[in-house]
């Protein structure tokens, strides 16, 4: 996209958003793309421009908007952006967070659970894309508050244009574009937005980044450089990210089971960089974990694998490692898959952050009380001992201990990854318990793609020292590794 024939700083015209989204494309006939909305100046702007864009293709945007039940005054507000979205004619979903809210970190448990609520309405309403609206302002606070945690060259490349959750490609079409630009569009709309009080909360570390960030003199030029260091992270990581994806398709073996055969020798001669990667992406993946371990306890973990030292296995990150027939094992650690989740008719759940699971059953006898859990090691005893003429999988052991079962008050009723239901129940036959090994991260996606800047010029030390500087004032920290080191 030629930059050059757009105003860099006012509203976002028709045509230039044809060449923002561009970069997403193709997208399917008719397409219905998902919109995160939270009634603020940056959703809405997204939804409308989305939306007409879409219209013009056959298609339309829905929203979908969250209801953390947090602020008294939500109601009103959701309230207030239907009835502007009634204006265009868009489609609106309120999705409803009913967990027990935390004492600590509920910012980051809202942000989960709002990630949760998206993905899954999409996954269920068959939406293949779900689109949000962070800006360019968004990218440079997550550098430099990932910065403050001591995130390596992954975390500081930031958020990606595309990305993959729970089956849902996640669109972020304005990462190159400021705030402001989003709010002036709306304004020559003259559309009105909400501003929600919890962003200027200095209780959250991310308000103080966004405070300093706002009292810049020079705002929008320190955005735009640490902007450009993290699309160099982008940069590196995308590369990295490929090399992984070749790796593990040479190397390793996902089974349905829910765990992995690697080839340690592969792993012993890739590029110590490379390997640890694939490490991080494997356990994540079956351990059904969100975050990497930290880099030290994986290097420990390869320093082991390398050296055969795996004698009684290893754990991490919830999952456990070790030698099996000439490979590597690693599979969901028995102790850390506790989750239990009724489950009821018709209906489908994910168990373990790892399974999908779905019971169908016709038969009045759907009013018994049914359990998903793990097998584990006395359910799988049962099993071996209920059928004498069983012979279920042959499955590393500890992996037949995570395996999802279906339970009633009288023990287990189905183990479909052993092909196992029990012989008495009654109703078998129009009975069937469902699990698929669906894990909350998938192995490899597409590599890391980062937003485009239109004004990319070389990154100059006394640059790095102005954005140095301005990290150390945001009250995140006193002390911080110039970033002209990395």
């Amino acid at each position: 996209m030629d930059n050059s024939r757009f105003d860099l700083s006012g509203p976002i015209t028709e045509h230039e958003f044809d060449g923002i989204i561009r970069p997403f494309e193709p997208f399917e006939d008719d397409p219905i793309v998902g919109v995160g909305v939270s009634g603020g100046a940056d959703s809405l702007c997204l939804l409308i421009l989305l939306d007409a864009w879409l219209r013009r293709r056959g298609g339309r945007a829905v929203a979908l908007i969250v209801d953390h039940r947090i602020r008294p005054e939500t109601q009103q507000e959701i309230q207030q952006v239907k009835s502007w979205l009634s204006v265009y004619g868009i489609e609106n979903h309120v999705l409803f967070w009913h967990d027990q809210k935390p004492k600590t970190g509920v910012q980051a448990a809202a942000r989960n659970a709002r990630y949760q609520l998206l993905t899954q309405c999409c996954w269920r309403e068959g939406v293949l894309h779900l689109a949000l609206a962070h800006h360019q302002n968004d990218q440079a606070e997550t550098y430099l508050l990932r910065k403050d945690r001591g995130s390596g060259p992954d975390g500081l490349a930031a958020m990606p244009i595309v990305s993959e959750r729970n089956s849902v490609r996640i669109l972020r079409p304005f990462l190159s574009i400021p705030g402001q630009r989003l709010r002036s569009t709306l304004q020559c709309m003259q559309q009105q937005w909400i501003e929600d009080p919890s962003n200027k909360d200095p209780a959250y570390a991310r308000t103080l980044v966004r405070e300093r960030l706002n009292g810049s003199q020079e705002d929008d030029t320190v955005v735009d450089r640490i902007s450009e260091l993290s699309s160099e992270y982008a940069s590196w990581r995308c590369m990295a990210d490929k090399a992984t994806a070749r790796f593990l398709a040479l190397a390793a073996r996902i089974d349905p089971a829910g765990f992995c055969l690697l080839e340690k020798e592969t792993l012993k001669t890739t590029p110590k960089r490379i390997a640890l990667r694939a490490l991080a992406q494997l356990l994540l993946s079956m351990g059904g974990q969100q975050y990497s371990p930290n880099e030290r306890s994986l290097f420990l973990l390869y320093e082991s694998i390398c050296g055969d030292r795996l004698a009684g296995g290893r754990t991490l990150a919830g999952c456990y490692i070790t030698s099996h027939q000439g490979v590597l094992l690693i599979c969901r650690e028995p102790v850390a898959a506790q989750q239990r989740i009724s489950l009821s008719a018709q209906r489908t759940a994910d168990w373990d952050r790892r399974f999908h699971v779905c019971l169908e059953h016709k038969s009045p006898i759907m009013s018994r009380h049914y359990e998903v859990a793990q097998l584990g090691a006395n359910g799988w005893h049962d099993v071996k001992r209920s059928l004498t003429s069983f012979h279920g999988r042959e499955l590393p052991l500890f992996v037949k201990y995570t395996l999802p079962a279906l339970w009633d008050l009288d023990g287990i009723v189905s183990v479909p990854h052993l092909d196992y239901q029990r012989h008495n129940f009654r109703g078998l036959e129009a009975f069937r318990f469902m699990a698929k090994f669906r894990p909350r991260r998938a192995l490899a996606g597409p590599p890391f793609k980062g937003p485009f800047y239109p004004r990319r010029r070389q990154i100059s030390p006394s640059d790095c020292k102005q954005i140095e500087v301005l990290y150390c004032e945001s009250g995140l920290t006193q002390q911080l590794e110039s970033v002209c080191s990395e």
